[in-house]
């Protein structure tokens, strides 16, 4: 388990939070009719999504695409 607590990226964690929680109040305040709260929602959600896709592609295990290939010559 606690080499589970270290391969998390907790900076990443961090920035989903702090990310999600200003696009939360962003939003609230453009819907509200502030015009320009609709720049930093739309930057954060970026940041936002960018990071999620992020995490993902890091917890993915590697398919072995850059491997050598493996196969017998005499097959060809």
């Amino acid at each position: 388990m606690l080499s589970t607590v270290r391969d998390i990226r907790w900076a990443s964690i961090l920035t989903v939070l702090l990310a999600g929680a200003f696009a939360i109040v962003s939003l609230a305040a453009a819907l509200r009719g502030r015009a320009w709260a609709w720049v930093p929602f739309a930057l954060s959600a970026a940041i936002l999504v960018r990071e999620v896709r992020y995490l993902q592609r890091a917890r993915r295990r590697s398919v072995g695409f850059d491997a050598p290939d493996r196969r017998d010559d005499s097959s060809r």
